[in-house]
């Protein structure tokens, strides 16, 4: 496109400087660290290959970012590396000091370093650092400062001169030279640019092609060049007081210049600064060495110390109205042509100069709406005029001036009470209830506070049916009603009735109609039932979503707010089945001021979010409309077994009409110890990576695809053998989705599971089944001399048995017998002690007639009986009766006992009896007639004639003798 004239005079006369305004709204600015990428601190090119992966030539290696993963890959002769270049089948040439060569794909994936030193003729071969790489009509130019390489047909050409610059714009090659200046490559010859000035004296930082036959040269220190035809036609004077270390095109209408010591100055081709990022606006130095402009429109730029991505074209911009003070953004407004942000601390404005299109492109500086201090939560247009919610109460602008109309207390939103223009009256919801604002001849005053709930109403509605509806989050919901004088207000708490709660309930009005939202879902007041109800035109949109924010814009889109996400609902749909779609807006994810949620939507181009941070501007337009193409990208594949192995590096070979894919020789058969795997997958959306996410299957071992999760990572372990094909794919929250990437391996079965081995097993089998018939023979005839061994054994044991139960039969007629023993020695022992009582009773009544036979004289009858019972005495005391029977009872006890110890007198006899009988020693006594002392005397004699020693039991002796 040729330039028209006006176009060239402009160009000077609305050049920029660094005084100059910077544009309200500022890109996203992505920082990567040292730490981050694990490389250098300097960043001297940058480049992207059709994968969209981004290559950087650092102070280490060439770098390269899938936008999850950064790997460094060193040179040989572990050198800096300055310049990259990408051919067609995207072979990646590098050059540093005293090294050339380019990296392609090599074994399983893997990038592998191809040097060209050795190509070079020995006279040139000892050279400096490669500054730039050009790939032009096949050939490939590396330029060093005194040679130009010219790679071409596996062969190399040598440029010798004093080289300061080198660049390709458009189709043509220019380089500069000390002696003539800027130069074209024509055929094999540089021919001069008879440019006047000559451009020999000033270094080239930048040449960018701007039309078929124009383009605009940069230079260090001396401004900006306009080439046309070869002539220069104006120059820019320099734009910073720094040097200008590149300079590239990084849309269709503007130029990117990367200084030493400003960061980065953009301007239009006509020479206006546009925008100025530096470290105030969140670059991490100002010292830009390379910028790049990626496929999906984001600025990479080079740093003297990091990497910084800034989303130059990205729809989401962030306006902070004081630089110098971190501030919470709680409401915006656009008032006669100026916007208006509330903050915490006071409200600011700014006159916008760009009418129409994104507002955040227009330049100014925000200036303090005076007395407003303090916190500002709301900024509402009443009748014309802006109110401002003040925490100092209520205000009314008037000149960029806060001007108080009651400061009885906080004020946080204004709603009037008719939509009929203008509203008479305004109602304030306040830290302490509902006041009141009257208007009248253009002017907003201040009237006597309504009788009414003493609570904090920040969020106020009024139906169809003037009910004023209030929310509290903590207390429940309020219905209330003016009285007729509108001095008192009746009110009525709702805390449940059909409410899932009485906390987190917020009232906003959509679609004319009153909602409430709560954290299971979105309702509304059913005044048959007197209760609230599911909303029927909002359930089937949100269903049980928590929802704490609700707006409607022109469009009749609903914004919303669910937790620390925003999305929008949108019903511009053409698919009647579903008249709506949900589009999240993940990049603001956590951005939101929670509690104080606000969205602004002046217009589809312009949205303006409340933010912890300032405000956030949406071009919603631009955000839906893009036409970005999702790809997803499979990184390193590890097999993991007796040591770790990079079986994939990321780089197919073959081409597909999608990309690259997986070719036949590719497909690895790994033993099968290499049986759990990490897989790492990316989605090339530099600066949208909280919109992606990945979905995944390993077929051969999962049933479907995984659900959708933002993890760019996945591990298998102990696979069994088999065929596997892992399949990766990545969509973003506008729905858009990537074709599928899939990887196929196979892990080879065990030794023990080849066909070999199967072989081995049946012979192995054959003989075993051999071996088993004859064991088996043996076995029956062992098992019959067993079985004959065994019979005989039972019968050992049943000849056991029966002598096991005669023994046992003898033992129990022993017991037996031994009971019968015991009894009858307790009759015998009864005997006797009921003849000693016998003999006790004859004495006493023998006694008592010789007493009498005395007292009376010779009384026949009573000699008679005193005759008597002598005989009586006498028949009593037959021992030998007695001890016949009781050894008949206790084995000849008796016998023994005097057959062993012949000095036993009869009465030692019959203690040795009496105590067998376990008689006590008085009962002794009794019937030996003598005392209890005697008989101890005469057990002590008998211990003596049995020669018993003290520790011996008399009892235990005789018991042994009975027993024998």
């Amino acid at each position: 496109m040729k330039p028209s004239l006006l176009v060239i005079i402009l160009f000077f006369a609305f050049c920029g400087t660094l005084t100059a305004q910077n544009t309200i709204g500022l890109p996203q600015i992505i920082n990567y660290s040292k730490s981050d990428y694990q490389a250098g601190t300097q960043t001297w090119d940058i480049k992207q290959d059709s994968r969209d992966i981004l290559y950087f030539a650092n102070n280490e290696g060439m770098l390269t970012y899938d936008g999850s993963h950064w790997k460094i890959y060193p040179l040989p002769n572990r050198t800096i590396v300055r310049a990259l270049g990408i051919d067609e089948e995207d072979n990646i040439y590098v050059g540093g000091q005293g090294e050339i060569g380019y990296f392609s794909t090599g074994a399983n994936g893997n990038l592998s370093y191809n040097s060209l030193k050795d190509q070079i003729p020995e006279q040139f071969n000892k050279f400096a650092d490669i500054w730039r790489i050009e790939i032009h009509k096949g050939a490939v130019y590396f330029q060093a400062s005194d040679r130009i390489f010219e790679y071409s047909n596996k062969r190399i050409k040598v440029y010798a001169n004093d080289w300061l610059y080198f660049k390709k714009a458009g189709t043509t090659i220019y380089a500069q030279d000390k002696l003539n200046g800027l130069l074209r490559l024509q055929g094999q010859q540089w021919i001069p640019v008879h440019t006047n000035p000559k451009l020999n004296n000033t270094l080239i930082t930048g040449i960018t092609s701007i039309g078929a036959d124009s383009i605009l040269v940069s230079t260090q220190a001396d401004g900006i060049y306009y080439l046309y035809k070869d002539s220069i036609i104006r120059h820019q004077p320099p734009l910073s007081s720094s040097n200008a270390n590149v300079a590239a095109r990084i849309n269709a209408s503007e130029l990117m210049i990367g200084t030493t010591a400003d960061g980065c100055i953009v301007t239009d081709f006509n020479g206006k600064v546009v925008q100025q990022i530096g470290r105030t606006e969140g670059l991490q130095n100002n010292d830009v060495i390379s910028v790049f402009l990626d496929r999906n429109n984001n600025v990479w730029v080079g740093l003297n110390n990091g990497i910084s991505m800034i989303a130059y074209n990205s729809a989401v911009k962030y306006i902070t109205p004081n630089t110098r003070n971190e501030l919470s953004g709680y409401s915006t407004k656009i008032f006669r042509n100026e916007l208006y942000i509330a903050t915490s601390d006071g409200a600011y404005y700014v006159p916008l100069n760009n009418e129409n299109g994104d507002l955040s492109f227009s330049k100014g500086n925000f200036a303090r709406v005076e007395n407003s201090r303090g916190e500002i939560w709301r900024l509402d247009e009443v009748n014309n005029q802006l109110l401002l919610g003040q925490h100092t109460g209520i205000a009314v602008l008037k000149d960029h001036s806060s001007v108080r109309l009651s400061d009885r207390t906080g004020a946080w939103l204004y709603k009037p009470l008719t939509a009929v223009f203008p509203a008479e009256e305004t109602l304030v919801g306040t830290y302490t209830g509902i006041s009141r604002l009257k208007y009248q001849d253009g002017h907003f005053s201040a009237t006597n506070k309504a009788e009414g709930p003493e609570e904090s109403l920040r969020f106020l509605e009024i139906d169809n049916n003037n009910n004023i509806w209030a929310s509290h989050p903590y207390r429940g919901v309020y219905r209330l009603q003016l009285s007729p004088d509108q001095r008192s207000i009746s009110y009525h708490l709702y805390t449940e009735n059909g409410l899932p709660s009485a906390l987190s309930n917020y009232v906003f009005k959509i679609r004319n109609r009153v909602v409430f939202c709560t954290t299971k879902g979105i309702y509304e007041f059913n005044p048959a039932a007197n209760k609230f109800t599911p909303s029927d035109f909002l359930t089937p949109v949100f269903g049980n979503m928590e929802i704490r924010y609700l707006n409607e814009d022109a469009d009749g889109n609903i914004w919303f707010c669910s937790g620390k996400t925003i999305g929008v609902v949108n019903y511009n749909q053409l698919n009647t089945r579903q008249p709506f779609s949900i589009t999240m807006i993940p990049e603001l994810n956590g951005k939101i001021l929670l509690g104080f949620e606000n969205i602004y939507p002046y217009n589809s181009e312009n949205i303006f979010i409340g933010s912890e941070k300032g405000v956030i501007h949406l071009n919603y337009k631009k955000y839906t409309n893009s036409k970005q193409v999702i790809k997803v990208l499979l990184g390193q594949v590890k097999a993991f077994g007796k040591s770790d192995s990079i079986i994939f590096g990321g780089y197919f070979k073959e081409r597909a009409a999608h990309g690259y894919t997986q070719g036949e020789k590719e497909l690895l058969t790994l033993p099968s110890s290499y049986n759990s795997f990490h897989f790492e997958y990316s989605s090339p959306a530099y600066g949208l990576q909280n919109n992606i996410e990945y979905s995944y299957q390993l077929e051969g071992y999962d049933n479907k695809w995984s659900a959708w999760s933002a993890k760019p990572e996945k591990d298998y372990t102990n696979l069994p053998d088999g065929y596997y094909t892992f399949k990766v794919k990545a969509h973003d929250n506008l729905g858009h989705e990537s074709s599928v990437v899939t990887y196929s391996f196979i892990v080879a079965p065990a030794w023990y599971k080849t066909i070999w081995a199967y072989l081995a097993y049946l012979l192995l089998f054959i003989g075993v089944l051999f071996l088993l018939y004859h064991w088996q023979l043996r076995n029956l005839a062992k098992q019959q001399r067993k079985f004959d061994e065994e019979q005989q054994r039972l019968k050992y044991i049943h000849q056991l048995e029966i002598e096991k139960n005669e023994k046992e039969i003898i033992k129990l007629q022993n017991e037996k017998l031994a009971n019968e023993i015991h009894y009858k020695n307790n009759a015998l022992a009864d005997a006797s002690m009921h003849l000693v009582e016998k003999g006790d009773a004859l004495g006493k009544v023998k006694d008592i007639l010789a007493g009498v036979y005395k007292k009376y004289g010779n009384n026949p009858e009573i000699k008679d009986a005193l005759l008597l019972l002598n005989d009586a005495e006498k028949n009593s005391d037959n021992w030998d009766k007695f001890a016949s029977h009781f050894d008949e009872i206790n084995n000849d006890f008796l016998k023994k006992l005097k057959s062993r110890f012949p000095t036993l007198t009869p009465t030692d006899l019959k203690v040795c009896a009496y105590l067998q009988l376990q008689l006590s020693t008085k009962e002794i006594a009794q019937l030996l007639a003598i005392s209890v002392r005697g008989v101890e005397i005469k057990r002590y004699r008998i211990r003596k004639k049995l020669q018993l020693q003290k520790e011996q039991s008399m009892t235990a002796f005789l018991n042994a003798i009975a027993e024998s």
